[in-house]
């Protein structure tokens, strides 16, 4: 009974900070999987001349990454809070802890 009350106080206080808690899970995900993205953009531009696979770069990196994370946003906190009030805090732990993971084999950490 003790752990299902820590488990709703904890779901209340996590209630107002969903969306930036989906916007800390969105900018996880964009920093673990930013060098494939990067990467992805290489091979798109390794034919350009030089000026233009900078300035493409640097598109990339202001505007596409923001761009990146404000439309995914509001998908994951869209997400969140179709659960279920009480499993909230423990699906939010496993997504923290599951992206650690990945973060840890992809030598992040």
């Amino acid at each position: 009974m003790f752990i299902l009350d820590l488990n709703l106080r904890l779901a209340h206080l996590l209630q107002p900070h969903l969306n930036d808690i989906s916007l800390a899970l969105v900018a996880t995900c964009l920093v673990v999987y930013g060098d494939k993205v990067n990467g992805f953009l290489k091979r798109l531009v390794s034919s350009w001349v030089f000026i233009a696979r900078v300035m493409a770069f640097i598109l990339m990196c202001t505007f596409g990454y923001g761009l990146l994370a404000l439309w995914s946003q509001p998908l994951v906190y869209w997400g969140i809070t179709r659960v279920d009030f009480v499993y909230r805090p423990v699906l939010l732990l496993a997504c923290f802890c599951f992206l650690g993971i990945l973060a840890e084999r992809k030598r992040h950490l």
